[in-house]
């Protein structure tokens, strides 16, 4: 939600308080606050949002029925069943944003997987997001089909262009994009990748598999494969069931996912186990 510059009243002082004012003030929200002593029903009216963090479970209700009652969007800290709203831990990258929720669940786990975003996402990654909106126009003007501009820009972000962005070489990387919007774009070519992994644990999944599969076009599965595996997948990809006799694309990126077959133990030797 965009806040800058709205009303947004904070009811609560101490820890869990300033830690939603800091985020509020990043938003460039403008904040009132309130200590639960403080707070009457009255103070939610005219309000963008209201966050609750007394910590009081009687101040902290009060404080979502006022809102609720006039008809203001309300987050209690740690009381998702009081809130409208979450509050989801984030990796700010300037504009690159990555937000991580459990719904209330576990806190302190979002917070360990917004370390683990953290600590994958590249330094200086939000050039890219700078640079690719600069040569945007260039590209539709130039690539005209959906596909053919999809796959410019996975070359564009999987190849020496965004390495040298990366490391700071803008110069060099403005050069080439340019040479590959003005050249001649060759029709993408299809490729075909044989992946054979665990059927039932996603988390057996290597990064590089993962980054195979967000790439495709077309994924081809064993009916055995969990569906949590081929949801991994970019989200427009088609998803079959591979059947034996499909006709593949010639100008798609399509993967097999093929079931790995499960070790099998003799019974003499589990028994000497």
């Amino acid at each position: 939600m965009r806040l800058e510059n709205r009303p947004v009243l904070l009811v609560g002082e101490g820890d869990m308080a300033q830690a939603k004012l800091r985020l509020l003030q990043a938003a460039g929200a403008a904040v009132t606050i309130v200590t639960g002593r403080q707070f009457g029903a009255g103070h939610v009216l005219g309000m963008t949002l209201v966050i609750g963090a007394t910590g009081d479970e009687k101040l902290d209700a009060a404080v979502s029925e006022a809102a609720r009652t006039a008809g203001v969007p309300v987050n209690v800290v740690d009381r998702p069943e009081l809130s409208d709203f979450i509050m989801p831990a984030i990796v700010d990258r300037g504009e690159i944003v990555v937000a991580i929720s459990t719904n209330g669940g576990s806190p302190v786990l979002a917070q360990r997987v917004r370390a683990a975003v953290e600590a994958a996402l590249p330094h200086g990654i939000e050039r890219l997001v700078h640079f690719a909106r600069r040569f945007r126009g260039a590209v539709n003007a130039r690539i005209a089909d959906h596909d053919g501009r999809r796959h410019f820009w996975s070359g564009f972000f999987d190849g020496p262009i965004a390495k040298a962005l990366l490391a700071g070489r803008e110069r060099d990387a403005a050069r080439e994009v340019i040479r590959a919007i003005n050249g001649t774009v060759a029709p993408h070519q299809g490729t075909a990748i044989e992946l054979l992994i665990d059927a039932r644990d996603a988390d057996l999944l290597t990064l590089g598999d993962i980054r195979v599969l967000q790439q495709a076009d077309l994924v081809l599965f064993d009916a055995g494969i969990a569906p949590e595996i081929v949801d991994m997948a970019r989200r427009d990809a088609v998803r079959r069931i591979w059947s034996g006799d499909f006709p593949l694309p010639s100008n798609q990126r399509v993967v097999r996912l093929k079931a790995r077959a499960q070790a099998i133990i003799p019974a003499q030797a589990a028994n000497a186990r």
